[in-house]
């Protein structure tokens, strides 16, 4: 693997880096991508010391040295109360302090360690310090497309922004031109409906309450309005005012 990795920088082919917050679709791209492109990565963070020695590789040389090498980046956005839920269930363990198979909490316990321990506002600065600050694009800088899809460059970074929300047909389009591929198909992988606390994580949605408070902080997000149309941001936001009682 090491070895296809090196010829490949040498050779010129441009690396593809999957990188975003979790539960945003990322595994189900990465791993529909593996047979399309010679190097694929996928990471959450953008850090010198990431277990994949590929991304410490790509960080020590495109962030540490300063090298200009061709890089193709590809980041989707989800709506963010969605997201949270989400990502509280993926990272189980990490925010209760036990495996899912051993835990014996309520939901009452679940949603009250969700607002504890979650970090909510993850979204708010994540494109300003993961992208932005590192790779010199402001994806704020113009308005986000109605198709939920867009593109950006800096020198020899391109950056390729969807809505995990838009249909996979636009997906395996945007895809195809950006990578200048063919035949593209995508595989729905890491769904948190098929995964072990799938009953848990439906009940847990449908019961939970979310402060007023909370909903318009998520809701009044820069990065809701700006990668979201105003009318799915208060659509979202009357969804779980409804549920207020």
């Amino acid at each position: 693997m090491k070895y296809r990795f090196w010829v490949s920088l040498r050779s010129n082919v441009t690396p593809v880096l999957i990188y975003q917050m979790g539960k945003v679709g990322s595994c189900s791209l990465y791993c529909s991508l593996i047979s399309y492109v010679p190097v694929v990565i996928h990471c959450h963070r953008w850090e010198e010391d990431y277990p994949d020695w590929r991304v410490r590789q790509l960080y020590k040389m495109i962030s540490l040295e300063k090298k200009q090498l061709p890089l193709k980046i590809i980041s989707l956005t989800r709506e963010p109360i969605s997201r949270n839920i989400s990502d509280f269930f993926q990272m189980f363990e990490h925010r209760t302090g036990v495996p899912y198979a051993q835990h014996n909490f309520s939901l009452e316990e679940l949603i009250e360690k969700f607002f504890s321990y979650h970090p909510h506002h993850k979204h708010s600065s994540w494109f300003e310090q993961k992208i932005l600050n590192v790779f010199g694009i402001d994806v704020y800088e113009t308005p986000f497309p109605e198709s939920g899809i867009a593109t950006y460059k800096n020198g020899k970074i391109e950056l390729l922004v969807m809505r995990s929300e838009i249909s996979d047909e636009k997906k395996i389009k945007a895809v195809e031109k950006f990578l200048v591929i063919i035949n593209f198909k995508l595989n729905n992988t890491n769904i948190g409906a098929q995964k072990e606390y799938a009953e848990t994580y439906k009940l847990f949605k449908e019961k939970i309450q979310l402060p007023l408070d909370y909903i318009n902080e998520m809701c009044d997000s820069q990065y809701f309005n700006h990668f979201y149309s105003k009318e799915t941001v208060e659509s979202v936001r009357k969804e779980w005012m409804d549920r207020i009682t």
